[in-house]
């Protein structure tokens, strides 16, 4: 008899106990009712920590009794969270717990090094940018106290981030706009003699984009931002570090209501559209300043034409070392290749004088490149004046670079527009 008296036989037991051990841990377990006495007054909580089992001896409550029923699983592992854990057993523990610290362990099986590579550049980049921030600042006062062009651009230089040179610019122009002429005028002069050499004419592009996009709050500081942002801006296109199409692109990219966009208005309207505009625009600041942008041209003018005359490339040379203008020497380069087109008869002579400047280093090749390269850029203008232009250009180009102190690799492809009276041959 297998079953007798309510009682599982021996066999059975050792049946169920082995499909309990065998069981999915993560299985929903049968469950067992059993019946507790419950106060009325006194209710139990599942929650609640005490055993929820009969004590020994407790008789089973009979048929139709009106106490309720609680779940209890086969498992004998207590199933509430640990104190700091994240569960116990059949519970859903931490799975929606969230990790404020988010750092990431080289141990973890998902752990990657390409993730940690982007979250150290990150940090890196920022760090680096607010030390660069901090040595711009420094870097701008000295020289409004030094006037200096050649130590900022090398301590500038030094610095070797020239990635965030865009808020050298920024930061530049916005402290000279709160100060005199003079220091407007040695930002302009500055910014000239670091222009491709030292600062790349997208960085150039790009912090006047900033300055432009934040003159709505330059204004709070500065009444007259307007104004004189619109002189910079103006200044920047006459001196060809902006291009003139500068102006239209941010005039789209605007918001119509932003001081930006009546900063461009001024600048193309008040400035540009003037009669004699460069002149006027170079000499605004001008007053306040020992040299001028136009001052040295001038001389460079009188010192080529004196060279032109006596043919004495010594004393030509010494006179471009007398400038001390070292970052603005691309504007001699330019200067010598106009009389150079303009004059046949001299081009010989003056290709002689960029060639020997070249070669004792009085004139870098950098300067070099940037002069020809600002000639390959106006060369639509310059061929109103000079015909074929293009073509001399060319011309001089080869000349230069068979020589050997010209990189020609280094300058923009030079494809001449046709114009009427201009490139008919």
């Amino acid at each position: 008899m297998e079953y007798g008296d309510g009682f599982v036989s021996k066999e059975h037991r050792e049946l169920a106990r082995s499909a309990s051990e065998s069981a999915d841990p993560l299985s929903v377990s049968p469950l067992q009712i059993s019946i507790h006495p419950k106060s009325a007054n006194s209710p139990r909580s599942p929650n609640r920590t005490g055993s929820s089992r009969r004590s020994p001896g407790q008789g089973s409550p009979g048929k139709g009794s009106p106490l309720k029923c609680e779940r209890h699983s086969h498992s004998p592992t207590y199933g509430h969270p640990k104190k700091g854990g994240s569960g116990g057993k059949g519970t859903w523990g931490g799975l929606l717990d969230v990790d404020d610290s988010h750092s990431l362990d080289p141990n973890d099986p998902n752990f990657d090094s390409s993730e940690e590579r982007y979250h150290t550049t990150v940090r890196k980049s920022t760090t680096d940018f607010l030390e660069f921030k901090k040595n711009a600042t420094i870097i701008v006062e000295e020289y409004f106290a030094t006037d200096d062009i050649v130590s900022t651009a090398n301590e500038l230089r030094e610095l070797e981030m020239s990635g965030y040179h865009y808020y050298f610019v920024k930061k530049l122009v916005s402290m000279a706009m709160d100060r005199d002429d003079k220091e407007k005028e040695m930002a302009a002069v500055l910014l000239s003699a670091l222009y491709a050499d030292i600062i790349d004419p997208p960085q150039v592009y790009r912090g006047f984009c900033k300055l432009v996009e934040s003159a709505d709050d330059l204004i709070v500081d500065i009444p007259d931002t307007v104004d004189v942002l619109a002189l910079f801006i103006a200044r920047a296109v006459v001196d060809d570090m902006l291009p003139p199409a500068f102006l239209k692109k941010q005039m789209a990219a605007l918001p119509e209501d932003s001081k930006g966009v009546d900063v461009i208005k001024r600048a193309e309207k008040g400035y540009l559209a003037a009669p004699h505009h460069a002149e006027i625009i170079e000499r605004r600041w001008g007053g306040g300043m020992q040299k001028t942008v136009e001052d040295v041209k001038a001389k460079i003018d009188n010192l080529l034409r004196e060279y032109v005359v006596s043919g004495d490339k010594k004393e030509a040379c010494r006179c471009i070392k007398d400038l001390k203008v070292p970052f603005f020497h691309h504007e001699i380069v330019k200067r010598t290749l106009i009389m150079a087109m303009e004059r046949k008869q001299a081009e010989g002579r003056l290709l002689d004088l960029l060639k020997e400047a070249s070669e004792e280093g009085l004139i870098n090749s950098s300067q070099t490149s940037k002069g020809f390269g600002r000639m390959i850029d106006s060369v639509d203008d310059l061929s109103l004046d000079i015909p074929n232009a293009g073509r001399i250009l060319q011309s001089l180009i080869s000349k230069a670079a068979s020589e050997g102190w010209l990189c020609a690799s280094s300058l923009k492809s030079l494809v001449p527009t046709p114009r009427k009276g201009s490139f008919a041959r």
